[in-house]
């Protein structure tokens, strides 16, 4: 196949040769007789013949054919010039040229059990635990002092085990220096997005099939908190998302209203949407009966409406009870507002 293709190529450059050379000649015989109707006869005949020539079952394969017969027709020797030159350039870049199967694999390399991918892996795992240090600080440095290769690693990892926390150092990937990684993180974020549509699709058509399926409407919900929360999103989608995960959540709440892992998604997702009365009051119906986490967002919720009165009451109420799964910025804080010293090498 490869081989008919070159064919066709190199007679393609001599037809188109070879009518360069015919409409320069009959420009010629008009320059010395001065007259207009011989070279119109004969551009419509050489025209004629390379339609011919163009329209035969085995030039059809070959873009320069029906290329070379309009070209020539519009503009003459300047058309079949200007395919000759095409066919020149495009054998020229065609021996430098990536095929699209090394492409892909540039663009995503494939998984190789060696103590480099071994390396990156752990990179990745340890950037997806909520620690004291920033999650995504490792895939920065490494875009920002890393090779191509290496940074080419980071992006095929962040693909294949997304965290929102990865979402700034996909977004910097795309204003890299370099061609091949802006390509690949917007690949890349394409390629997340569109599972992210698929998965939306999917839960969509649950609800539809089932719209008083309580677990539907909650998976739905989840997975626009989830796509909201991944950080790749416009500020429109990401509030539409926002909206409809709210919707579904409410939903689900009037069916369930014991269940507060959904009360505190919700809560938490009326916080980030600005809603602070709504998500108050959930918060605080949360502490109430006693939910891990929701006192922290409480405090925060009454901290930004400078409620402090009852943030220091919040704070005094939550130093008296030991919750080892806080962080110790978070202990700190929580200590501060409480009016209690808080011993480091404790809680360490």
């Amino acid at each position: 196949m490869g081989a008919t293709l070159r064919f066709v190529g190199t007679e393609a450059a001599a037809i188109a040769g070879a009518t360069l050379l015919a409409e320069s000649a009959l420009l010629g015989a008009v320059s010395r007789t001065g007259s207009l109707l011989p070279f119109l006869i004969g551009h419509v005949l050489l025209v004629a013949a390379v339609g011919v020539w163009a329209c035969r079952p085995a030039r059809r394969s070959t873009r320069y054919s029906g290329l070379l017969w309009l070209a020539t027709a519009a503009f003459g020797p300047l058309g079949a010039g200007g395919v000759l030159l095409a066919i020149g350039l495009h054998r020229h870049y065609a021996q430098r040229a990536t095929g699209i199967d090394e492409w892909h694999a540039m663009l995503f390399p494939p998984t190789r059990i060696d103590e480099r991918a071994d390396l990156w892996r752990r990179i990745g795992q340890r950037a997806s635990d909520l620690s004291g240090e920033q999650p995504v600080t490792p895939f920065l440095d490494v875009l920002a002092f890393g090779s191509v290769t290496q940074r080419q690693s980071v992006i095929a990892i962040i693909v294949q085990q997304f965290h929102p926390a990865f979402a700034p150092a996909l977004k910097a990937a795309l204003r890299d220096e370099h061609n091949v990684i802006r390509v690949q993180a917007a690949t890349a974020i394409a390629r997340l997005e569109n599972e992210f549509l698929e998965r939306t699709m999917t839960r969509e058509a649950a609800v539809r099939e089932s719209p008083d399926s309580p677990a539907a409407i909650l998976a739905l919900a989840t997975h626009y908190d989830d796509q909201a929360f991944a950080g790749l999103l416009d500020a429109t989608r990401e509030q539409d998302c926002r909206v409809r995960a709210a919707d579904g959540y409410t939903r689900y709440l009037q069916r369930h209203p014991d269940d507060h892992a959904a009360r505190f998604r919700l809560a938490r997702l009326q916080q980030r949407r600005g809603l602070w009365t709504d998500a108050e009051q959930l918060f605080r119906e949360l502490t109430a009966a006693g939910h891990t986490g929701a006192r922290q967002w409480f405090m925060e919720n009454l901290f930004v409406q400078r409620r402090y009165a009852e943030l220091r009451a919040v704070a005094a109420q939550a130093s008296e009870t030991t919750d080892a799964g806080l962080a110790p910025e978070v202990a700190a804080s929580t200590a501060l507002w409480a009016g209690v010293e808080w011993d480091e090498e404790a809680a360490a």
